[in-house]
């Protein structure tokens, strides 16, 4: 049967997303080698012709990334109506999905009702973290397991046996201009400059580069396209230590060692549920120690919960 896949990289404004949308698509082709895919934009509203087209499509894969929230009415990533469920009932299946921020408000009756609508009953969702786990285990959706971001999965420990622990001579850095705190965000580039005889700064964001010029000079770019900083982790030797979460994880993809500064429920969450390296925005203090650290990565993966994820859909 044919599958959708809910993509976040249509039509993105952070190149984070092509990140995920990277390990979403290798995982929909391991999965459904067989089957016709269309990847359908979550940015943009799907047009009520083309909903109908998508009535033959029986599975909907939503990839790894934040587009859970409390209120879907107010700013939502995922541009998803009560016009949508009455094609898509019951057709949704997350992948790695987590929670957009703290938010300690219940869950809407609108955004409840709307989720329990879309989401599958048949098979078992995969989400991020316990945080998104505990929030729709609250919302009485129970067919849920935390297998970690996709982009993760692929971590295990032979793979990040290969990162070196030292600290290198050049460092990739990123800053998120919309989550900003320019003392602490001057102060972090300021800390690489002086303890890194290169400083590299990926452009993730389509706003990231006027923010940073705001803040310091003499800092080398790398253009704002994924294929460019794969580039740049595959020739240079280098490690990342940057406020964007899926830079890091990208990074670490490449055998690169990754400080991760944490700035949302993402990277905080990750920290605590699989051991990703993160020191958190406020405790920038502890930078200057902490890029001197030889440090080893071991990721906490449940691979028997991701297994048993992809293993559901060869029944």
């Amino acid at each position: 049967m044919p599958k959708i896949i809910f993509d976040t990289s249509i039509g993105t404004t952070n190149l984070g997303d092509h990140i995920i949308m990277d390990a979403v698509n290798r995982i929909a082709d391991e999965l459904f080698m067989n089957d016709f895919v269309i990847n359908v934009p979550t940015h943009f509203a799907i047009h009520p012709k083309d909903l109908l087209k998508l009535r033959k499509y029986d599975t909907g894969i939503v990839g790894g990334t934040n587009l859970l929230k409390n209120d879907t009415l107010r700013k939502s990533q995922w541009k998803v109506g009560l016009k949508d469920v009455l094609v898509l009932r019951h057709k949704v299946v997350l992948l790695g999905v987590g929670w957009w921020q703290y938010q300690e408000k219940p869950v809407s009756l609108y955004s409840r009702a709307m989720y329990k609508a879309l989401f599958s009953t048949k098979y078992l969702h995969a989400v991020r973290d316990s945080y998104t786990l505990q929030k729709l285990n609250e919302m009485g959706v129970h067919n849920v397991i935390n297998t970690g971001c996709p982009t993760v999965w692929e971590l295990n420990e032979p793979h990040c046996s290969q990162i070196n622990p030292k600290k290198r001579d050049k460092v990739v850095s990123t800053i998120t201009d919309y989550m900003r705190d320019p003392e602490r965000d001057r102060q972090m580039l300021e800390i690489l400059k002086k303890h890194y005889e290169e400083v590299h700064v990926w452009i993730q964001g389509s706003k990231d580069q006027s923010y940073i010029e705001s803040l310091t000079s003499d800092i080398h770019y790398i253009a704002p396209k994924l294929s460019a900083f794969d580039a740049f982790l595959e020739r240079e030797p280098c490690e990342y230590v940057g406020t964007r979460l899926h830079a890091g994880i990208r990074a670490l993809q490449k055998k690169r060692k990754a400080i991760i500064i944490g700035i949302d429920n993402r990277a905080i969450e990750m920290r605590n549920d699989i051991g990703l390296n993160v020191l958190e925005r406020q405790r920038m203090d502890l930078l200057e120690e902490k890029i001197h650290e030889e440090m080893s990565v071991k990721l906490y993966l449940d691979s028997n919960a991701i297994q048993r994820w992809k293993e559901q859909f060869n029944h």
